[in-house]
């Protein structure tokens, strides 16, 4: 009994450690709390700091407790008899009654004043409108002039207020490191303020069981130099080239130019559903395609960009994204390697030079 005794607390060091590690390593996390890089999300951490050490110290005394009771009135014989029965104790009862009030009011009024500091929208915010779709995000500035899809830009050390909305059922617009969680309820607006402190891509997620894609509505958020926004702003009100150039997809050379008309063929449906801006494509069922080659990412954020990708996503979509409104238009094999090489040059070649920042 002596040598189990003696082993015991060596799984207990393996746990602390182990568990050491995995908050060391939450820095790496795109999902963390724990390292923000925004006001709104400093905000929140630092009322999860106090009530977790809070807690912690409830903990310890009540195990504690728990632990010393045990041990020290345990019994050393099995015929011991039952040790004398104390019922109430006035005084215990008070403290144990005050202390966990008096926490508990402790934290109500932090949470209380980390509220009304991250419910504070600023006058002289950026206002961006945020739109949540099964399943992607769709951004609007300038009142619209500007729409993209996936890839929030946003610039440092400026306050933004995203206008949230919902265009079919309940989502849940979530930046870990940069804003808490704020629903996107149809029919109703929220609004969300915060301020990126630095530069950097920063990954977000739809935190609201929304359909058969929830875990796959994501987007990205960068942030850069209000000089370089500026400049993104400028470049992407531009009206991207119709033919810009050829890509390597499907071990095919495709081709812009008859991309652009495929893209504009009514059969193929493309121009129905996406809008590329200063082109005869005006459908709003599915995201904006301008400038696509920019983006980050393909399908909200399901694959990295890249030319292979992209001729995946239109060769087969409905395998990558279960349940999306694009796998149920584009069949598997409806669209010819040739033809889907040639909407890739298309699609990459609207673009322009971004210096990315590394991401966070």
């Amino acid at each position: 009994m002596r040598k189990e005794a003696r082993k015991r607390p060596i799984p207990l060091l393996v746990l602390v450690l182990s568990c050491a590690a995995m908050l060391a390593g939450c820095a790496n996390l795109p999902a963390t709390t724990l390292y923000t890089y925004g006001d709104h999300a400093t905000r929140v951490l630092d009322l999860l700091t106090p009530v977790f050490w809070m807690a912690v110290g409830v903990f310890v005394i009540v195990q504690g407790a728990l632990v010393y009771t045990v041990i020290r009135f345990r019994s050393k014989q099995a015929s011991a008899p039952v040790p004398t029965q104390i019922h109430g104790n006035t005084k215990i009862e008070i403290i144990w009654t005050i202390a966990p009030a008096f926490i508990l009011l402790v934290i109500a009024v932090m949470t209380f004043r980390t509220q009304a500091a991250n419910s504070y929208q600023p006058p002289e915010a950026m206002k961006i409108r945020a739109i949540a779709h099964q399943w992607w995000f769709e951004f609007q500035y300038d009142d619209g002039k500007i729409v993209t899809a996936s890839d929030l830009y946003i610039p440092v050390g400026q306050s933004v207020q995203i206008q949230l909305e919902a265009a079919d059922v309940m989502h849940n617009f979530w930046i870990p490191k940069l804003a808490g969680k704020t629903y996107m309820i149809p029919g109703k607006t929220n609004y969300l303020a915060f301020k990126a402190t630095e530069s950097g891509i920063f990954r977000a997620f739809c935190a609201e069981f929304c359909g058969e894609s929830h875990g796959n509505m994501r987007f990205r958020v960068i942030a850069l130099d209000p000089a370089e926004f500026a400049q993104w702003k400028t470049n992407y009100a531009t009206t991207p080239a119709a033919t810009n150039g050829t890509a390597q997809a499907l071990g095919l050379t495709g081709d812009a130019a008859r991309g652009a008309a495929i893209f504009a063929d009514p059969k193929k449906q493309c121009a129905a559903c996406h809008i590329i801006e200063g082109t005869t494509a005006k459908g709003k069922i599915g995201p904006n395609l301008t400038h696509y080659g920019n983006r980050l990412t393909i399908a909200a954020g399901v694959l990295p960009y890249t030319t292979d990708n992209l001729a995946q996503w239109l060769h087969d979509p409905a395998s990558i994204k279960p349940g999306n409104l694009m796998g149920r238009v584009i069949k598997k094999g409806m669209l010819k390697d040739q033809e889907v090489a040639d909407l890739v040059a298309y699609l990459d070649g609207m673009k322009f030079a971004v210096n990315m920042p590394a991401e966070k």
